[in-house]
């Protein structure tokens, strides 16, 4: 019988599930309910031992004879402590000890509260890797303790071999009445010596729906462009990115804007069978969509690096090499395309409508995006910026970057003026006004002809408005949205910089086509708006591509079954009720 402590069940599971048979237990009440349930499974060979110091060195010696992971086990205070001499020798000599330190109630920690001492990272430098695991009590404590134990295991032989720290909290005893240890997802990292590429290509031709979901790559990206078209026509599956994703193929999909209008229902129908994630940020909302803990999709991830990144909760694989490397070898020209999954992206995409809306940042941000010539760099700031940018294409070799990495507000002009600095192609920084003011200092480098800077001044932080609105929070511009009364015109000293405004539509494609020219200085142009104007017709867009979604088709029906003069009657009654 094991324990019934979640954490404990996740922990042995996943040992079992990574090959790992041996344990060197100390006596101790907090880690009994591991113990206790270890030592009953013929899965595990277990030593005991009561000095932690000494059974620490017997697990070096035994793993160092066996080079294999060995467990040390003891219960919570100084009894880890003397683990330290042993583990410090592992890790000099490359030897995979996993020192399991069951942990007591954190918050009572300092608070004259006997045998509790912090054991969160207390093997620093001692250790390759160290994880401190919660009690579960939830959905997301279950699925982030499984995520943190299969990476600490998996780092005990990732880029050399060494000894890791699973600190684990046991604050109540539960029983020993389960009688299966329930099966844990198991996450394998595969590098270039133990990928079957066969194997992974016999898997994927099964596949019914896959999704390749390309995020933010700033590498070259040409190779990869032409290997994912050719992936594309070879297997079923759908090839996601946006315009920070820096790919190009006539059948791919930037579904940026299905992540505001998409209903769940919807969402359903368009799940993969296989979802695999290339690249490092995915800025896209139809990420989040993906996440739902009642889909049921297999989650493979393609990193350079190996790190593990369970964005999806469903990872099951880590491919340690590079894209390219990846997509050459699964490269088969014995399978066809049927594109039926495809098509189900591509009808739903085709129901989004774009109608005239108003002067707003969505047609300003809409119109610049027409405007840029090809072979341009661009560079987006944070929020409506980039989310906007990606309801919109750009013109071919289009270059585009975004600090979405820690996604703040700063910094955003600087790292464009870098990027500026680079080239001698246009270059174009699209930015807020609170973006542009907030890292002022550094326009004093605004000095090369290639540079073009084009602000949407709405006197506020836009997102704001649409987060919260003048009807939640009546003093929202006091605090909230840091409303202003700055003109950027009023910021700029330097004579040596062109600047132009538009507060119309006239204006702006008059604006625009100038912003587009070869200049003898940089231009900054600046383009007025209305901070709530611009959220409401934002919201309007997504409720409207919402209802087409959702009602379109059923309102077809309707229209052909039902006269004008009888649906509006259907109303009248409905809206009675």
């Amino acid at each position: 019988m094991y324990s019934t402590v979640k954490n404990v069940q996740i922990l042995i599971s996943l040992l079992k599930q990574h090959g790992i048979k041996y344990f060197v237990n100390s006596p101790g009440s907090r880690n009994t309910p591991l113990v206790h349930s270890i030592e009953n499974d013929p899965n595990f060979k277990c030593y005991s031992i009561v000095d932690e110091r000494s059974a620490a060195f017997f697990a070096l010696g035994l793993s160092e004879a066996l080079d294999e992971p060995v467990c040390i086990t003891c219960t919570a205070a100084t009894a880890t402590c003397n683990y330290a001499p042993a583990i410090k020798e592992a890790y000099e000599r490359n030897i995979q000890l996993i020192a399991l330190t069951a942990d007591r109630e954190r918050y009572e920690l300092y608070q004259m509260k006997e045998q509790l001492i912090n054991q969160v990272d207390m093997y620093e430098g001692f250790v390759k890797y160290a994880i401190d695991v919660p009690e579960v009590k939830s959905l997301n404590d279950e699925v982030y303790s499984n995520r943190i134990i299969n990476e600490a295991l998996l780092e005990l032989n990732h880029n050399g071999k060494g000894p890791i720290q699973i600190n684990y909290s046991v604050l109540n005893w539960g029983d020993f009445s389960a009688k299966v240890i329930p099966n844990q997802r198991i996450i394998k990292r595969l590098d270039e010596t133990n990928i079957d590429y066969n194997n992974i290509k016999e898997e994927l031709k099964n596949k019914k729906k896959i999704i390749f979901y390309v995020g933010m790559d700033i590498s070259e990206n040409n190779q990869l462009s032409i290997l994912l078209n050719e992936i594309e026509k070879e297997y079923n599956c759908v090839v996601l990115c946006d315009n920070y994703s820096n790919i190009n193929g006539e059948k791919f999909i930037n579904a940026s804007v299905l992540g505001e209008c998409v209903t769940k229902t919807e969402i359903e129908k368009m799940l993969p069978d296989l979802m695999i994630t290339i690249g490092t940020v995915f800025y896209s909302p139809i990420r989040s969509f993906f996440s739902n803990s009642e889909y049921n999709f297999e989650h493979w991830q393609i990193a350079i690096d190996g790190k593990i990144n369970d964005g999806f909760k469903r990872l099951t694989k880590v491919f340690e090499c590079s894209s390219i490397t990846f997509l050459k070898n699964i490269n088969d020209n014995s399978t066809t395309n049927s594109h039926e999954y495809y098509d189900i992206w591509k009808k739903r995409m085709n129901k989004l409508k774009y109608e005239e809306l108003g002067f707003t940042n969505f047609s300003v941000i809409r119109d610049f995006c027409k405007s840029v010539p090809e072979n341009s760099i661009v560079h987006a700031s944070v929020l409506n910026a980039i989310r906007i940018s990606n309801y919109f294409g750009f013109k071919n070799n289009v270059k585009c970057f975004a600090n979405v990495g820690a996604d703040g507000i700063d910094g955003a002009l600087s790292t464009y003026i870098g990027e500026a600095n680079s080239t001698d192609k246009l270059s174009f920084l699209l930015v807020g006004d609170l973006s542009f003011l907030y890292d002022l200092n550094s326009i004093k480098y605004i000095d090369k002809n290639n540079m073009r800077i084009l602000i949407i001044n709405n006197y506020a932080g836009a997102e704001f408005y649409k987060n919260f609105g003048l009807k939640m929070i009546p003093t929202l511009d006091k605090h909230v949205a840091a409303r202003h009364h700055t003109k950027i015109k009023d910021t700029i000293i330097s004579e040596n910089i062109k600047y132009i405004k538009a507060e119309n539509q006239e204006e702006l494609d008059k604006g625009l086509k100038e912003f587009a020219k070869t200049s003898d200085k940089p231009i900054i142009f600046e383009v007025f708006t209305d901070a709530n104007k611009d959220a409401t017709i934002l919201k309007r867009f997504w409720n409207k591509n919402k209802e087409e979604g959702i009602k379109g088709d059923v309102k077809k029906i309707l229209n052909k079954i039902f006269s004008p003069e009888q649906i509006r009657y259907l109303k009248k009654i409905l809206k009675r009720k």
